[in-house]
């Protein structure tokens, strides 16, 4: 990972930090903002993506996986933003919902790490801890204000789990 990698990640950390604090302090009425942040950074990185495949990309191998990631990323940005009109439950559901992805992303990754006998248990207990955060979600979803502080614990887990991740020691393998 470049200094930059490293640089940008603990920038993403820190404002998942900042997000996690301020839905601690503000409770329920940090919904709408959190929201707008939500889908304002899965349409960034939508047309990142877009643009990185039609200035280059596209010429290579694989390069259609980064278009389609690309269009997904904007497309559930967009849904993000429609969701403000929504009872608060739906969204809640969302939040929840997109933690148990992350949360299953981090399983299958670990789980593919561990098949080239790769350091995998990192994030088996990322994608476990995400898992029951999401859980413990869907489970209160009836007390607003608990489920706030919930996804608020989560988001600020994912980001220390992050940083810890940004500065832990990474094998690099060359092949000949």
């Amino acid at each position: 990972m470049t200094k930059w990698q490293k640089l940008r990640n603990i920038l993403l950390a820190a404002s998942m930090i900042l997000i996690g604090v301020a839905m601690l302090v503000f409770g329920e009425k940090t919904y709408m903002g959190i929201i707008g942040i939500f889908s304002l950074t899965l349409e960034i990185m939508g047309l990142r993506m877009l643009w990185f495949y039609f200035r280059m990309a596209r010429h290579m191998v694989g390069g259609r996986n980064i278009l389609f990631r690309g269009i997904l990323f904007f497309d559930f940005g967009i849904f993000t933003g429609s969701l403000v009109r929504v009872p608060r439950a739906y969204v809640l559901v969302y939040l929840a919902g997109t933690l148990a992805f992350s949360g299953v992303v981090d399983l299958l990754g670990a789980t593919e790490s561990r098949r080239i006998q790769s350091s995998w248990r990192f994030k088996t207990f990322q994608g476990v801890v995400k898992i029951l955060f999401s859980i413990i979600c869907l489970i209160f979803m009836r007390s607003g204000a608990r489920v706030v502080y919930i996804c608020a614990v989560g988001f600020i887990f994912s980001a220390v789990m992050n940083i810890a991740n940004t500065f832990r020691r990474q094998q690099v393998i060359t092949i000949d």
